[in-house]
């Protein structure tokens, strides 16, 4: 029999009592390990719980970590010369003495400067596209405007795909020589690894076509939806961005 007014009726008893029933409030926000294997196996689930419980500082540090571990492995290996002297070269303009002196220059400020970028770049990017996001959000809201948070969560724990990536970087860096490769071209996740052309623009297409960064798309698109709760449009107009980006990237290879 129910009694009127008892605040545990409905509830299922336990061995010490009934429980209560979890609210919002109550909620605890998903780890790290909790936000990776969301991200790979139920990434709807993780969205929608973060969109309750956002939560992003834990993401956003492992992803500048790595960043800049990766930059440090990258840059001790790395042959500047085989990787500055071919694009070099294709200047007319420049004398042999020019290229020798740029890649002179070029060798002694690219290493600190890389790592600078990676520690100082990593959260400015990734608090920029939040904002890009968060704006598109409020924009074209599903429901209930979001906050900068659930963008910041959105972008920094979707990005732990990127961080996936930094450590296979890290990892080949230390399995095989580096020679001039940039660090995209050194993740097996992309056609570019295996496939080597002379054009260069061609290459970078198929160095772009990364599984991990489609997923990044795939799953920038659901975060959009479920944690920002962002309409349709909103999704689609942020993943196009991010299409058009990696184009640009492409037009301008050398």
């Amino acid at each position: 029999m129910t009694i009127v007014g008892d605040p545990h009726a409905g509830q299922e008893p336990s061995l010490y009592g009934q429980e209560p029933l979890p609210t919002s409030s109550q909620e605890a926000a998903p780890g790290l390990v909790d936000q990776f294997v969301g991200l790979l196996t139920e990434p709807v689930a993780l969205f929608r719980r973060l969109n309750r419980t956002p939560v992003f500082w834990g993401a956003l540090l492992v992803l500048t970590v790595t960043a800049v571990a990766s930059t440090l492995i990258w840059g001790l290996k790395v042959d500047v010369d085989a990787m500055l002297r071919p694009a070099l070269e294709k200047n007319p303009a420049l004398s042999a003495d020019q290229i020798d002196s740029a890649i002179s220059i070029q060798g002694k400020f690219m290493f600190p400067f890389s790592v600078v970028g990676a520690l100082l770049g990593t959260p400015i990017a990734i608090a920029f596209f939040a904002l890009i996001n968060w704006g598109l959000a409020c924009l074209f809201p599903e429901g209930e405007r979001p906050t900068y948070k659930q963008a910041m969560s959105a972008v920094a724990v979707t990005g732990l795909l990127g961080a996936l990536r930094n450590v296979l970087v890290m990892v080949m860096c230390l399995l095989r020589p580096v020679g001039g490769a940039t660090p995209e071209k050194l993740v097996p996740t992309n056609p570019g690894f295996f496939v080597h052309v002379a054009n260069p623009k061609l290459q970078a297409l198929l160095t772009s076509l990364d599984l991990l960064t489609i997923g990044s798309l795939v799953l920038g698109f659901l975060a959009m939806r479920h944690v920002l709760r962002g309409r349709a449009v909103a999704a689609w107009i942020s993943t196009t961005l991010g299409i058009l980006a990696a184009l640009v990237a492409v037009a301008f290879a050398k």
